[in-house]
């Protein structure tokens, strides 16, 4: 799938106004990421439906794309920009595939673990709680701030006790007084939240 970017009046080249676009928003120009969301919508969407992680992940596939494009855009420092949709698109398709084989894993321990049993908090411990290893780093945007003060106070709690802090499923199930299921419940609804008001689903 190709991404068609408009040029300006000034015959700005595709590259030239992705590279623009992304150090205006590297620098917490919100109208810079906005756009960026908006241009490459359609390759989001593209990678969150493929029938493999909308099966394994459902709504939530889209939440875990926008998070890793927003990651990308701040994170990204090469130089080759003719190239960069590719790049995203290999980007956003690993941090599905890893969230898809995670959430895997967990499926197969709950056939046969109690939902608040010893077992069942350590696999979700070793399911972590995201995608990227640095979404903590997104979280702290001034941008995604925002937009957290919209989530609930339980999904606010659980994304600032995982991302900010680094706690573990189980610390954070152990701080709230509830199930580690109950946690990701928060977090997976917080993060589709997230992907809602950042307008990328």
């Amino acid at each position: 799938m190709k991404i068609e970017l408009l040029t300006s009046k000034h015959q700005e080249t595709q590259p030239q106004r992705l590279q623009r676009l992304i150090s205006a928003a590297q620098k917490g120009d919100r109208q810079a990421l906005e756009q960026l969301c908006n241009d490459f919508r359609p390759l989001l969407l593209a990678e969150a439906h493929r029938e493999m992680f909308y099966k394994a992940l459902g709504c939530d596939a889209e939440g875990i794309a926008a998070l890793a494009f927003v990651e990308t855009v701040r994170r990204y420092n090469g130089a080759d920009f003719k190239n960069w949709p590719g790049y995203v698109r290999c980007r956003v398709h690993y941090a599905l595939m890893d969230a898809m084989e995670k959430q895997g894993a967990i499926w197969e321990e709950e056939i046969t673990l109690s939902a608040d049993s010893d077992e069942t908090t350590a696999i979700f411990e070793s399911a972590g709680p995201g995608p990227n290893d640095d979404i903590g780093r997104v979280l702290l945007s001034l941008y995604l701030r925002e937009a957290l003060k919209k989530l609930t106070r339980e999904q606010q709690e659980v994304l600032a006790l995982q991302y900010w802090q680094g706690k573990s499923t189980a610390e954070t199930a152990r701080r709230m007084g509830c199930s580690a299921r109950n946690i990701t419940k928060h977090r997976a609804k917080g993060l589709q939240t997230l992907r809602e008001l950042l307008q990328v689903s």
